[in-house]
C-alpha cells in the first residue's frame, strides 16, 4: 500500500477529511467527510497503490480502512 492516509478530523463546527496538511471543506457530520475522503480517494491516481482512511471510532479511539484507488494509466 502507498504511503498516503486521508484522515477525517473535527473542523470548524463540523468535519472534514485531511491529507498531509491539507483540509477539505467542512462538512456537517463526520459520516459525511468519511463518504467525501472515500470519493477522494478512489480518483487518486498512485499506482499499484491504495489508500488508508483514519475516523474516528465509537470508542474514542481510531477507526482505520483501506481504499482502493484509480490504478488506470491515464493512457487512451
Amino acid at each position: 500500500m502507498a504511503d498516503i492516509t486521508y484522515q477525517v478530523v473535527p473542523h470548524d463546527n463540523g468535519w472534514a477529511y485531511k491529507l498531509g496538511d491539507t483540509l477539505s471543506e467542512t462538512y456537517a457530520t463526520a459520516e459525511e467527510a468519511i463518504a467525501r475522503a472515500k470519493d477522494a480517494a478512489s480518483r487518486q491516481k498512485i499506482g499499484d497503490g491504495d489508500a488508508l482512511l483514519a475516523y474516528p471510532s465509537p470508542d474514542g479511539g481510531w477507526a482505520f480502512q483501506e481504499l482502493e484507488t484509480d490504478k488506470s494509466s491515464g493512457r487512451l
